[in-house]
């Protein structure tokens, strides 16, 4: 009879284990991200600083481009590609990122372009260490992420010619970071949450030609720091409470044909007027 009582104890134990792990929740799924990503590397060839167009010669170099979907751990060893011998990294994907945290360092590099687009980047750092890799990088391109600011060491990128940081977080904005990148052609911050657009001092981008602060939260914008005689593109529509921009006139910025018509902004329409 004991025997009989403990084999009943044990089936009883057994099948309540049983039970207990067939009612387990089902592990989740790993999320995939899309990807696409195209890089050019350069093993032999020296230069000192970026042209403007330049692609390496295909006796030095090597393109490599891949597709597809791959989870957070594909995601970061893709971006932890390396930089010493990489002038080209174009990133980008059509996932909905927003479970995707990642962030990204530039480092001791050849890179010429790096963009990053719907990344998931929630910071991005710059760990440049002497003066050599100052020239190299021209084009910054970091749209559809979930950056609030600028990267220390911004000021050091002399040889930029493009800086896209559309689609963001920043909330504040000082030009004067980019006083240094005297070559700057385009400015491309529109979709962040910017309320301040601010130079402090005089800071002269002759050959800056587009700048687009639209779709952000600008309440008051001032020119009077800025020097740009070949602007020809200014976007600010969308910044619903701007009314005018001080220090603007036709005579400073004679190559801009006009401000987007009333009704995206609370224009004053006497100073409006005045520059159209």
């Amino acid at each position: 009879m004991a025997s009989l009582r403990l084999f009943i104890v044990l089936l009883f134990n057994i099948c309540f284990y049983t039970s207990g792990t067939e009612a387990k929740a089902p592990s989740r799924p790993v999320q995939p991200y899309h990807y696409d990503y195209s890089r050019i590397q350069e093993t032999d060839q020296a230069w000192k600083c970026w042209k403007e167009g330049y692609r390496p010669p295909p006796a030095t170099s090597n393109k490599i481009h891949e597709q597809g979907n791959g989870t957070v751990a594909e995601i970061e060893r893709i971006l932890r590609f390396d930089q010493s011998n990489t002038v080209l990294f174009l990133f980008s994907s059509n996932s909905d990122n927003q479970n995707l945290h990642t962030t990204f360092t530039v480092e001791r590099n050849k890179l010429v372009r790096l963009s990053l687009d719907n990344a998931g980047l929630e910071r991005l750092e710059l760990t440049l260490l002497g003066r050599e890799n100052d020239c190299r990088l021209a084009d910054l391109s970091v749209p559809r992420n979930r950056l609030r600011d600028l990267p220390t060491g911004v000021e050091r990128l002399i040889a930029l010619r493009k800086l896209d940081y559309s689609y963001n977080l920043l909330e504040e904005f000082k030009l004067d970071r980019l006083a240094n990148a005297a070559g700057l052609k385009q400015l491309l911050l529109s979709h962040n949450r910017l309320e301040r657009f601010v130079a402090t001092e005089q800071v002269n981008l002759a050959a800056l030609h587009k700048l687009d602060l639209s779709n952000n939260r600008l309440r008051a914008l001032d020119a009077s720091y800025w020097t740009m005689p070949q602007l020809e593109t200014f976007h600010v529509d969308n910044n619903r409470h701007l009314t005018m921009i001080d220090g603007c006139s036709r005579a400073k910025f004679p190559l801009v044909k006009g401000f987007d018509p009333a009704g995206t902004n609370n224009w004053n329409q006497t100073w409006l007027k005045s520059v159209q």
